[in-house]
This record gives C-alpha cells, sequence and structure tokens, in this order.
C-alpha cells in the first residue's frame, strides 16, 4: 500500500501495488506497477504499468525498496510528462493542468479510497 502524497491530487488516496523481486536482485530493478487505477501521465491507466526509466534507469545494487517507494512518491508529486506512457494525459497536465488534477482527484475518489 502506497498513501498519495499530500498538497498532490493524489493525497488522500491509498493505492494497492505490486511489488516483484527478480531473482537477480539487488542487481536489477524490481518490477513495480499500481493494482489500484490512477490518473498519470507516467503510469498505464488500464495496466498501472510504470515508466520504465524511472527506476531501471537509474537503478544500481545499493539501491533498495525503500529507494523504489521514495521514487514513486516523488513520481506522484513531478509528474515527467516529457516521458509519458500516457501522451494525452500528459499533454493536459502540461496545458490545463486545473483539468488534469480534476480527473486525478477524481480517480482517487473513485478507486483508492
Amino acid at each position: 500500500m502506497l498513501t498519495g502524497p499530500d498538497e498532490t491530487p493524489y493525497a488522500g488516496g491509498v493505492f494497492t501495488i505490486e511489488l516483484k523481486l527478480p531473482a537477480e536482485y539487488p542487481f536489477k530493478a524490481p518490477q513495480v506497477k499500481f493494482l489500484t487505477k490512477i490518473y498519470h501521465p507516467n503510469i498505464k491507466t488500464d495496466t498501472g504499468e510504470i515508466c520504465n526509466d524511472v527506476l531501471v534507469a537509474r537503478w544500481g545494487p545499493t539501491l533498495n525498496i525503500r529507494y523504489t517507494l521514495e521514487t514513486i512518491q516523488q513520481l506522484l508529486m513531478q509528474p515527467n510528462a516529457e516521458h509519458p506512457l500516457e501522451p494525452d494525459i500528459a499533454q493536459e497536465y502540461m496545458e490545463r493542468r486545473a483539468d488534469f488534477e480534476k480527473k486525478a482527484r477524481d480517480m482517487v475518489d473513485k478507486e483508492a479510497k
């Protein structure tokens, strides 16, 4: 379980995530996906898949599960609209932030309470 960070559209939400450790852990990053639906430019709405660059590109054997969870929290606080998995949501985030935040909050209210 992961709680939505304060002062974000995800605040108050409780998200179920799946964390799988590969046999090569800690040399290979954990696989993480959201089981709770979330409206976010870097997370696939239908599958919960997280943008690969978020964990894999910066992973090293000295990192751990705490780093993984902190990275996901950071992603919720600061979406990366430059490298989205959901281009339409990223465009909305950049061009119509109020609309994005309302849709994200609505999905939290519907899916993550």
